[in-house]
C-alpha cells in the first residue's frame, strides 16, 4: 500500500514539473525546424476581415476563402475559391492578402523561438493559465517592425505551443495599435496555428480605421516536394 502511495506522489510530481527554460526553448526550435522542413502542404484558408466602428460594432466585412501551397515560409500559390462583402470597408481592408516576395529575407517569417531567430530574443518563463502549461515571456533584443513581442502558452510538459499573443515591437508607420493572436493544433503537416485573430486601427488626425480579421486554416494536406518543383524550405 505504502509503494503505491509513493506510486501516485511520483506520478503526480512528474506531472507538474515544468522543463526547464532553455530545454523547453530547444524543443520549441526543433519543433519548428521540423515544421518547416515539410516539403509542402496544401489548406484552405478562411478569413472574414470586418472594419469596426469606435464601439467595436461591425461596418462591413468581407469573407474570403482561398486554397493556399505552401513550402516552408514561402506561400508557392494561391487560388480563390470565394468572396462576399458586406456593408461599409474602407480599400486597403479589401487588399489581397500579402505573401512573402521571393527576394524578401525569410527570417522575417521565422517564429522567435526558431534557432535561426532565437537569439534576438530574450524569453522569460512565468506560470500559464492551467496546470501543466507555461507562460514565455518573448521581448526582441531590438525593436523593429518585423520582430514581435509578446506571449506564448506552451504545455511544458509536451513543448507543444498552445497559443501565441504577439504585437510588432516597432508599430509600422499609419498603425497605432496591431495585435495577433494565434491557436495551435496537430495537422498532418506538423504542428500549425489554425485559428488566427489580427486586429489593430490606424490612420491620420482623425481618420481612423478599426479593424479585426479572424482566420481558420483546415483540410491540411502534406506533400512531396514535387508539388512545389522539388523546392524546400
Amino acid at each position: 500500500m505504502r509503494a503505491l502511495f509513493a506510486l501516485m506522489l511520483l506520478v503526480a510530481a512528474s506531472a507538474r514539473a515544468e522543463m526547464p527554460l532553455q530545454e523547453l526553448l530547444e524543443r520549441l526550435g526543433e519543433a519548428e525546424e521540423k515544421k518547416l522542413a515539410v516539403p509542402a502542404c496544401l489548406f484552405v484558408e478562411s478569413s472574414v476581415t470586418e472594419q469596426l466602428d469606435k464601439e467595436g460594432k461591425s461596418m462591413g466585412r468581407i469573407t474570403r476563402s482561398y486554397e493556399v501551397l505552401r513550402a516552408g515560409t514561402k506561400v508557392v500559390s494561391r487560388k480563390k475559391l470565394s468572396e462576399k462583402e458586406e456593408g461599409e470597408l474602407v480599400g486597403q481592408l479589401k487588399a489581397e492578402p500579402r505573401d512573402q516576395n521571393q527576394n524578401e529575407d525569410p527570417r522575417g517569417q521565422l517564429s522567435p523561438f526558431h534557432p535561426k531567430s532565437r537569439d534576438e530574443y530574450q524569453f522569460e518563463q512565468s506560470p500559464g493559465p492551467r496546470e501543466g502549461w507555461v507562460t514565455v515571456k518573448i521581448t526582441p533584443r531590438e525593436k523593429d517592425e518585423k520582430r514581435m513581442k509578446g506571449t506564448a502558452v506552451v504545455d511544458s510538459r509536451t513543448a507543444q505551443l498552445i497559443s501565441m499573443h504577439l504585437s510588432p515591437s516597432a508599430l509600422p508607420a499609419m498603425l497605432d495599435r496591431f495585435q495577433v493572436d494565434f491557436v495551435y493544433a496537430d495537422t498532418p503537416c506538423e504542428r500549425h496555428p489554425t485559428q488566427l485573430q489580427f486586429a489593430g486601427s490606424g490612420g491620420v488626425f482623425v481618420y481612423k480605421v478599426r479593424f479585426r480579421t479572424q482566420v481558420k486554416i483546415s483540410g491540411h494536406r502534406r506533400l512531396d516536394s514535387a508539388a512545389v518543383g522539388g523546392s524546400g524550405p
